[in-house]
Parts: C-alpha cells; sequence; structure tokens
C-alpha cells in the first residue's frame, strides 16, 4: 500500500487511495437491491440495530422499484455529469450484500461489472454474513474487476457491540477481516462508529492500534446519530442517549487518526444523514461539509496528522512518520 501522507489534508483520503490504484480518479455509483440483513429477519429472533432505520442505512425504497442496470445507468450519469468522471465503482451499499444465495449474487455482481465505465464493485456487508461459500465467489468476481468489501465493525469492544444490538463479537470482525485477505485478496474497509456511551480516549487508541494490527486498507467513521423509527431515537426520547457534540466528535476522530496508520485510507470523517426529515440528531449530521471542514481545520491548526503518534511495522508499507 502507498502511503497518502504526501498531499496537504492531514490524513490519507481515499480519493488518493484510488488515485494510486487507478491512475486516476474513480468515482462510486450506489445501486440498492439487498432485501434485508439478519437482524431483520421475520422469525423474531433479533432485533434491527439500534440505529438502523428501516431502508437500511442508507437504502432507498424508491431506487430498489428500479432493476438494477437502471440504477446503474441513472447514477452513473448523474455522477459523470457532476465530476467530468469516466471509470466507476458500483457500491452496493444498503443492508447485507452477501445475505442470499450465491447464484443471485454471482448474477448481481456480474451483471453490475458488465455495464459501462464499470471497472469494479464495493460491497457492503456484516462480519457475520461470510459463509465459506461465499469466498470462491468473490475470489471469481475479483478476477473479472476490482473488488473492495466492506464490513460494517462499527466497534471492536463487545460491550458497544451489545449495546448497538448487531448480533456479533469483535473476533466475528476480526476473523471475517482476515479471512477476506487469507482467502480473497480482495481489499478491505470497515466501518466505525464514535459517540457511543462509554467511550473513552483509552479505547479510541485501542481501536486504531486493533486497526493497524489487521489487513484494513481503509476506514469510513461515523458518529452515532438518531433517526426516526429506530431504537436508538427510543433511548433519546427517554434521556438514556445524548449524541456528542461536533467538538467533541472531532477531537475523537483527530486522536483516532493519530494512532492510525498513515498507510490505511480514510473514506469519511464523519455520517451526513441524506434524509433530512428523518433526523432527530444531531443537527450537525445534516451538513456533509461542516464535520469535515471542522476536523481538519483543528487538525491543522494543531500541527498533527493522521499516523504522527504512530510507529507500525504491518506488511504493506507502515512505518514512521514523525
Amino acid at each position: 500500500m502507498k502511503s497518502g501522507m504526501n498531499h496537504p489534508k492531514p490524513y490519507y483520503p481515499i480519493s488518493r487511495f484510488f488515485r494510486n490504484k487507478f491512475g486516476q480518479k474513480v468515482y462510486k455509483v450506489s445501486v440498492s437491491v439487498a432485501e434485508s440483513c439478519p437482524n431483520r429477519q421475520p422469525n423474531g429472533k433479533l432485533n434491527p440495530c439500534i440505529f438502523c432505520d428501516e431502508w437500511g442505512s442508507a437504502a432507498y425504497h424508491l431506487e430498489r422499484e428500479q432493476s438494477l442496470t437502471e440504477q446503474i445507468k441513472i447514477n452513473r450519469e448523474r455522477v459523470q455529469k457532476r465530476c467530468q468522471a469516466e471509470q466507476f465503482l458500483v457500491y452496493f451499499q444498503s443492508y447485507t450484500n452477501t445475505f442470499d444465495r450465491v447464484d443471485k449474487l454471482q448474477s448481481r455482481f456480474e451483471t453490475a461489472l458488465q455495464q459501462k465505465g464499470i471497472i469494479g464493485l464495493v460491497l457492503g456487508t456484516r462480519p457475520d454474513c461470510l459463509p465459506q461459500r461465499i469466498f470462491p465467489l468473490l475470489k471469481s468476481i475479483q478476477k473479472q474487476g476490482y473488488l473492495m468489501v466492506e464490513l460494517g465493525v462499527q466497534s471492536f469492544d463487545d460491550s458497544q457491540l451489545t449495546y448497538l444490538q448487531r448480533g456479533h463479537n469483535s473476533q466475528c470482525s476480526i476473523k471475517a477481516i482476515q479471512q477476506l485477505h487469507d482467502l480473497c485478496g480482495v481489499d478491505v474497509g470497515i466501518h466505525l462508529i464514535f459517540g457511543l456511551p462509554g467511550e473513552s480516549d483509552e479505547s479510541i487508541i485501542a481501536t486504531a492500534k486493533q486497526v493497524n494490527a489487521l489487513p484494513v486498507h481503509n476506514v469510513k467513521l461515523h458518529n452515532l446519530h438518531v433517526l426516526k423509527g429506530t431504537l436508538l431515537e427510543q433511548l433519546y426520547q427517554q434521556g438514556q442517549f445524548m449524541p456528542i457534540t461536533l467538538e467533541e466528535y472531532a477531537r475523537r476522530v483527530a486522536l483516532f487518526l493519530r494512532h492510525l496508520s498513515p498507510d490505511i485510507a480514510i473514506q469519511r470523517l464523519a455520517a451526513v444523514a441524506n434524509r433530512w426529515d428523518e433526523l432527530v440528531a444531531p443537527d450537525w449530521t445534516k451538513e456533509k461539509m461542516r464535520p469535515i471542514q471542522y476536523i481538519e481545520d483543528l487538525m491543522n491548526a494543531q500541527g498533527i496528522h493522521q499516523g504522527d503518534l504512530t510507529w507500525s511495522g504491518k506488511p504493506g508499507g507502515g512505518h514512521s512518520i514523525r
């Protein structure tokens, strides 16, 4: 992996990661085709994650009425017009995109790769939805184009995972990350949530060190926010949960980044509520650029950057940048 710390941002952005890999800008085209996840099965044995709304964290019901090829075409043309882009990755984003029969998944993934301008796929899924039968498929898809798997790890703290009602533990996440690397050799991205009750500086630093020790290529950070119709909304209304401020969130993100290897790209610094009418709190989650700019300004003002408190000897080029 090439370090991205030769640019003005105080962290390694995913845009530079893709440019290093493909030699030009590459953009994601989001689609919504997965129908559910293990925590939303009708058997009633499991409950949804406390932060997840009925659309599966970014699923759009209107988009899902369109075919996969229609979604790709419409969203590709939209991104192409806005960004003057030529190459795209289809991002299977909502719900759990390995939670289906292998033959259906294969048809879906191969169809996506056959569309104009598509050079690869990004699959969003859960750490506990990677059965052994899925790995040969992923390896086959990787031979046809670029493949990244994004795992909803959310936390490496089992008590926090229980609070979130994730239905898996940290060892499940560690095993999934390692197997994706060992059995498929695909790029791995992970999602992490900050702003959880009981979170401390020590736990944030421990999370960064855990990520550094694993074959993780990029990280997407989210602040825990409240959407209508979620279990978290009930806790919020009962006074049992209070989102952290932007100032405190930025401080925690900066702390995490300082302890994170400079070779791990950052996909996102904070969550953004795409459906403003469903956001309950905090209000700053409506604004995409405000938290990004706040975090960058904070780090630049303090003269700190990703990895400046880290020495990493992990395979892939980790190094001290003090």
